[in-house]
């Protein structure tokens, strides 16, 4: 499928050089088609771009625990609560084509407005929201004391991986995936068990 080849090989290119250093001229020619011909299935870099970063979150999101589910989990204990979840990101992060866009997005954030918007919303604002109703819910559950501030709880722990990611794909790049998928997850956990004894009802 064209398309799809298209879309591979902008991941590809953006990752390594950047948005704005590459032309649809060099897509079309690493993808095996004429130029015009890209425009048959995308009307611009831009709509390239946002088809990557719509595909990002599509699979990022897709395997959301409700919560529903994530109630029963939090039954079996918040070590399996926890560890659930963490798994399930760190198998989609480490997917190759989750790596490169995470990339993209970082190191284009500074000066592309539609990624700054992107992650502003999607990247920070979805995911805080989501780890305050988590902690909300471990309230009702009596897991934690009913005084702490989710929101301030939610950002402590989601900045923490935010930094993370940053070391890894600008401070740290390049740097081996596998081992830094492997550091994430025990340095997030140890960070999640810490804000969690602070808080938690003994």
């Amino acid at each position: 499928m064209t398309k799809n080849k298209i879309l591979e090989v902008s991941i590809d290119l953006f990752s390594e050089f950047g948005y704005d250093n590459v032309s649809m001229r060099q897509i079309a020619r690493e993808v095996g088609i004429k130029e015009s011909s890209i425009y048959n299935h995308y009307k611009s870099k831009e709509s390239i771009l946002e088809t990557i970063l719509d595909y990002y979150i599509s699979e990022m999101t897709k395997e959301d625990i409700p919560l529903s589910q994530a109630s029963q989990n939090l039954d079996v204990g918040f070590e399996y609560f926890y560890n659930a979840g963490l798994e399930v990101y760190k198998s989609k992060l480490g997917e190759p084509d989750m790596m490169k866009i995470t990339r993209i997005f970082l190191i284009e954030s500074y000066h592309n407005e539609k990624i700054k918007e992107f992650i502003q919303r999607l990247i920070i604002e979805y995911a805080v929201n989501g780890w305050i109703d988590l902690f909300d819910l471990m309230k009702e559950k009596g897991l934690i004391r009913k005084d702490c501030d989710s929101k301030q709880l939610a950002e402590s722990f989601y900045y923490y991986g935010l930094f993370l990611l940053i070391e890894h794909f600008i401070i740290n790049y390049p740097e081996d995936d596998e081992k830094f998928l492997e550091e994430l997850g025990h340095k997030s956990r140890n960070h999640m068990q810490l804000i969690f004894d602070s808080v938690k009802i003994v």
